[in-house]
């Protein structure tokens, strides 16, 4: 992968952070939001800084899309559950960016989903079935290329020739 998309997966996961970090306390403004709801968000926020930190693994960003998709539930309880009864100036306001927050959520899940398929390369399905990667924009490729040597498909097989064992594995078993 080049350094220019690793600077885009930055600034992506900045976004993303900002974003979240800026709408979370807004929210707050609410005065009627319990006290889960920053804890929930707090920790979405950390796992957030995790992946920034850790470029290289897949399991920070991993995380945070766990995260986030358990905080789409648990905001809509806690919106359907804590909305203010009076909403009038900074209750509305507040209100309106916890709800905004809310619909920001799918948006960051996708952009998360992408992130960790980014950083494990081919192995970013997590054993989800082939029909999901179609939803998500079809099956990614690796970032990591073998660039030492193509590989040669014969046409008849479609198998590689370097792969064609040119010999049955017992005769191979015992000799050196």
């Amino acid at each position: 992968m080049s350094t220019h998309i690793f600077c885009l997966l930055g600034l992506t996961q900045w976004g993303i952070f900002f974003a979240h970090l800026i709408l979370t306390v807004w929210s707050n403004f609410c005065g009627s939001l319990p006290e889960s709801f920053v804890f929930y968000n707090t920790i979405f926020l950390l796992t957030i800084i995790w992946s920034l930190h850790q470029r290289e693994s897949e399991e920070a960003p991993f995380m945070a899309l766990c995260t986030n998709l358990l905080a789409i539930m648990f905001d809509i309880v806690n919106l359907a559950y804590y909305w203010p009864h009076t909403i009038s100036g900074m209750k509305r306001f507040g209100a309106a960016m916890a709800i905004l927050n809310l619909l920001l959520r799918p948006l960051t899940s996708f952009m998360l989903y992408r992130i960790v398929q980014d950083r494990a390369g081919s192995y970013g399905t997590f054993g989800l079935p082939s029909s999901f990667e179609g939803i998500f924009g079809g099956p990614r490729r690796s970032p990591y290329e073998d660039i030492d040597q193509a590989p040669q498909n014969n046409p008849s097989t479609g198998m590689d020739q370097e792969n064609v064992p040119t010999s049955s594995p017992s005769e191979n078993l015992f000799t050196t």
